[in-house]
């Protein structure tokens, strides 16, 4: 009885432990997404620093094409996605290029698979 108590709260500090990372990101911006082939971007007013971002998708299925992240400092960062993230599902973690980096906006071209008028489908950016 001692042991498998024991060993249930070892396994609970484990899903504790890997849960953390997650709690780090931070939501920076959504954007809802219609069936077409489109480009959109999300701004971030102010010093917004990260090492990497990730898109996450809810409702419907988003084909990514390109990302583009853009810099206070004028620079911008290309990341071809080229994938389809189903709902619920996110990108790859996106590390970006040198120091914590000042991010003003990231852009992306997507086509979105609503097969049905007025279903779209919610795209979530984060950063860490």
């Amino acid at each position: 009885m001692k042991k498998e108590f024991l060993a249930a709260l070892a396994a609970g500090a484990a899903l504790v432990a890997a849960a953390s990372p997650a709690m780090a990101w931070d939501h920076l911006g959504t954007r809802h997404v219609r069936d077409a082939v489109d480009r959109d971007s999300i701004n971030l007013p102010g010093n917004r620093k990260f090492d990497r971002i990730r898109i996450c998708v809810y409702g419907r299925p988003v084909h990514f094409i390109d990302v583009n992240v853009r810099f206070a400092n004028g620079g911008v960062q290309d990341v071809p996605v080229r994938a389809v993230i189903r709902p619920g599902q996110c990108t790859r973690n996106i590390d970006l290029n040198g120091e914590d980096r000042n991010i003003t906006s990231v852009q992306f071209v997507y086509e979105a698979n609503t097969r049905r008028r007025w279903v779209g489908s919610e795209v979530r950016l984060f950063g860490e």
